[in-house]
């Protein structure tokens, strides 16, 4: 009995004689083959993907580097009250200038054929239209109407100067000249008035605002100038220094000395003008 039992649990493990061994193995293998193909295909298929996915967040990341940002928008809001620039026509400045209904005429001294005092490069017709030009600005920021004798190189006869300040009606009239003198040691600031109370007031204020400002200022003088007798309204001219003086030409030729010198004869002015009548 035991003989018969091995003999038949021998012939359930026998290998089927139907099917050759080498044939086995060659399946097993095939089919891994497939596994792992099909596996690198899958790969190749997510790596695709992955590129598309990324082309297209980088196309998203390029176009809002491109385009403006809230924060970029001019809202108003978290901006501190400040305009931020987006491009566009600028919006335009609104300026908060209360007219005074005052005018105050304005006379650069000399022009075109007469260029008054003349060290080497330098004109006083020049310097006198670019401290009248500065002064002008002055006022009309205080809310002054100015008026020219001239507003460019031209030759203006003395005259007409003075009718074209009556003319306007102006409230006063301002003739700004640069002196010279043979000892070029002396310098300083004058302004002149010519028989009229009115005149020699505004030539005192002018002179103490250019005092306080540092400027080199002497007494106020009268003087027998033909702008001064044929004006009618208070009138002054004022010699803003020695171009001689080599020290104050210097300055003179200087914006930035240009500019305190109209901002202290526009103090001046307004100080004459304040209890004027609008």
């Amino acid at each position: 009995m035991e003989i018969q039992n091995k003999n038949r649990q021998g012939a359930e493990n026998a290998p089927d004689p139907s099917v050759p061994p080498k044939k086995k193995r060659r399946r097993r293998k095939q089919g891994r083959q497939l596994l792992l193909a099909y596996a690198i295909r899958g790969l190749m298929v997510l790596a695709a993907v992955l590129c598309v996915v990324l082309a297209v967040q980088g196309v998203r990341f390029l176009i809002s580097l491109s385009s403006p940002t809230e924060a970029q928008v001019d809202t108003g809001e978290n901006t501190g009250g400040q305009d931020i620039q987006t491009g566009g026509e600028p919006e335009p400045v609104e300026y908060t200038i209360q007219p005074r209904g005052l005018t105050v005429v304005l006379d650069p001294g000399h022009g075109g054929a007469q260029p008054g005092c003349v060290i080497g490069d330098l004109e006083e017709k020049d310097i006198a239209m670019s401290i009248t030009q500065q002064l002008k600005g002055e006022l009309e920021l205080l809310g002054f109407d100015v008026v020219l004798t001239r507003s460019t190189d031209a030759d203006v006869d003395l005259s007409e100067r003075a009718r074209i300040a009556n003319e306007a009606e102006g409230d006063c009239f301002v003739s700004i000249h640069c002196n010279s003198y043979e000892d070029d040691s002396v310098s300083g600031l004058e302004c002149y008035y010519f028989r009229s109370e009115a005149g020699e007031q505004l030539a005192e204020l002018i002179s103490k605002a250019t005092d306080e400002s540092n400027i080199d200022t002497r007494e106020v003088k009268e003087g027998n100038f033909q702008v001064l007798r044929e004006t009618v309204m208070p009138s002054v001219l004022i010699e803003v220094g020695y171009m001689t003086n080599p020290e104050e030409l210097a300055s003179l030729a200087s914006q930035s000395y240009q500019q305190t010198l109209a901002q202290a004869i526009a103090e001046g002015i307004v100080e004459m003008m304040e209890g004027q009548p609008a």
